[in-house]
């Protein structure tokens, strides 16, 4: 038993932390109508919860890369869920946003020791073992919303839930990743104590790999913020139902996730990257201009495989590129490849107030145009 919890443990934890970080985005409706938010006050809760994420991750990583911290993956979770959690204690605002930038904090302890977890497994498919890594963040991403979902049945209460998957997490972590035979799984010896990254580090690779990141990461957190709102506003849904509507987005973000990681290994991790962004483009087109409900489940099937099938490449390049410091790589791909868009949200949601959500989302297209060119002046790495 515990030799397949070590062997899952990663995509697993990394669900079990993304519980919570897909629930703050289904949580805005809830927010707009019990605390009278406009869309801009909206996205500087996701703007609060990650940029402390974004700060910290890459100093978390380069920590990972000279020693080993474990306890990050099990501490880092627990804070990001139980920060959720305490959201139904909230009576102002600025409690909410307070609670979101401590869970930002979990977020970041987590991300980069439990993907250098998946780096010291030393798979023959590091596409298809990364993938099953951000196969777990994405079905955490699409489960948190339906749990989130919860507070428009149940109300705020409902939320502790999140602190009862933290709690089992915890358990699942002990049970399996500690004792002497623990390291066993990811092919270390007892004794060691502090990263062994060897290998040769391309800074300039890495730098133009940087706008490829920062692209994905805004269009994942764009979209993620406003699908709820564009199904509100304009596809004129339930309020209560806009929540399945991201956890139908991230449900197929699961599945493009694993077979992103899983066409990297065939077709190479740069061509997988600049095939989402081709498809992308056309894609977020329809969903912003064909204003129906046809239109707007039509274009996010291929929506998602542009923004979830370049998760697991991007992280596997990042890795590659910086071979002597894989955990500072892994805090940048996987840390701020999720939450530097957060930063861009707020001004997104300015824009909507201006000027209308569709409008607002027409921004996405530049992104995208601007990761799938600088794609094309990178080379895959040796």
């Amino acid at each position: 038993m515990k030799r397949i919890i070590r062997k899952y443990g990663p995509p697993i934890f990394h669900c079990i932390n993304d519980f919570g970080q897909g629930s703050l985005a289904a949580l805005i409706p809830f927010f707009i109508a019990n605390f009278g938010l406009n869309y801009y006050q909206s996205a500087s809760i996701i703007f609060c919860n990650t940029i402390v994420a974004s700060v910290a991750q890459p100093i978390l990583g380069y920590v990972a890369d000279r020693w080993r911290v474990p306890w990050f993956i099990p501490v880092g979770f627990s804070i990001t869920l139980v920060s959720i959690s305490s959201i139904a204690l909230a009576t102002s605002y600025e409690m909410i946003l307070a609670l979101s930038l401590i869970a930002g904090l979990g977020a970041a302890l987590f991300h980069p020791e439990a993907a250098l977890l998946v780096n010291r497994m030393q798979s023959n498919e590091l596409g298809n073992a990364m993938g099953r890594f951000a196969v777990g963040g994405s079905a955490g991403f699409a489960m948190g919303p339906l749990l989130a979902g919860g507070v428009y049945v149940f109300g705020a209460q409902f939320l502790w839930v999140f602190t009862a998957i933290a709690l089992i997490g915890v358990l699942l972590y002990v049970y399996a990743f500690t004792g002497s035979a623990a390291t066993d799984v990811v092919g270390e010896s007892k004794s060691s104590a502090k990263s062994t990254n060897t290998g040769a580090n391309d800074w300039v690779s890495f730098g133009k790999l940087f706008f490829v990141i920062a692209s994905r990461s805004i269009l994942f957190s764009v979209l993620s913020i406003f699908i709820p709102i564009l199904y509100i506003t304009v596809i004129n849904g339930e309020a209560s139902a806009s929540s399945l509507a991201l956890t139908m987005y991230f449900a197929m973000g699961a599945v493009l996730t694993y077979m992103g990681g899983a066409l990297s290994d065939k077709l190479g991790f740069l061509k997988t990257v600049r095939l989402g962004n081709l498809i992308f483009l056309p894609s977020v087109l329809v969903f912003i201009f064909v204003p129906n409900i046809w239109g707007f489940f039509g274009a996010m099937i291929p929506m998602a495989f542009g923004v979830f099938s370049q998760y697991g490449p991007i992280t596997v390049l990042g890795q590659k590129y910086l071979a002597k410091n894989a955990g500072f790589a892994s805090g940048i791909t996987l840390g701020l490849g999720i939450t530097l868009g957060g930063l861009v949200a707020p001004y997104v949601g300015h824009l909507a107030d201006i000027y209308g959500v569709q409008t607002a989302l027409m921004t996405l297209i530049p992104v995208g145009l601007m990761g799938l060119l600088m794609s094309f002046w990178l080379k895959e790495p040796k």
